[in-house]
């Protein structure tokens, strides 16, 4: 278990090309989140465990100011050269998101995660939905897609119940819609929901 909170493990999958969560280009939900009423007047986005870097470029093309974090300096080096052929500019930051320092504090007012909370050990759940409050401003949005949605042990990624993740991420934010009616690719379909939650001015209401 240990071993998913190094950035040796994740260096290593990239390494090889095990990375069967790569959708190889962007989230279609997401692609309908940046368009969408959610994230309207809102510019400055984190996006978690970044990866390749697909989903922060097309937040990118449609003129969102974008940080991407990810562990892996391999995954990193993919997203700096393909944002450059994009002709995008993203802050991508090798760093394990636990360790963001205060620089990013209140900064955002997008963070969305998609194949992040089910790769971190689960028992790091809790401390993951505080860092996202921390790093979240006031009235910013977190839209999270969990997956996969299971019953099953191991991992990763490991298996997500859709009643613990709203009650870890609503101890300090405010549910706005949790909803399987998205985009999701044909495997994916059934096993995903899309949740978004709202910081109300600095404290849950």
């Amino acid at each position: 278990m240990n071993e998913v909170n190094k950035s040796e493990f994740w260096d290593n999958l990239y390494k090889i090309n095990s990375v069967g969560w790569d959708l190889k280009t962007p989230t279609p939900a997401f692609i309908d989140l940046l368009k969408s009423e959610y994230f309207a007047d809102k510019s400055k986005m984190l996006i978690t465990g970044c990866g390749y870097g697909y989903d922060a470029i097309a937040a990118a093309k449609n003129n969102f100011n974008v940080t991407a974090v990810d562990f892996s300096e391999t995954a990193i080096q993919f997203a700096q050269s393909l944002a450059k052929k994009e002709n995008v500019k993203i802050n991508f930051i090798v760093e394990d998101f636990f360790s963001l320092n205060d620089n990013h504090l209140n900064s955002y007012e997008i963070i969305f995660d998609y194949v992040t909370y089910c790769a971190i050990d689960p028992s790091r759940r809790k401390e993951y939905a505080d860092k996202i409050y921390q790093l979240l401003k006031p009235h910013g949005v977190f839209a999270i897609i969990l997956f996969p949605i299971e019953k099953r042990i191991g991992g990763p990624p490991f298996a997500v119940d859709v009643e613990e993740a709203a009650n870890l991420f609503s101890e300090k934010l405010e549910l706005v819609i949790s909803t399987s009616e998205i985009n999701s690719i044909k495997p994916r379909k059934g096993r995903e929901l899309l949740q978004i939650y709202k910081k109300t001015n600095g404290k849950k209401s």
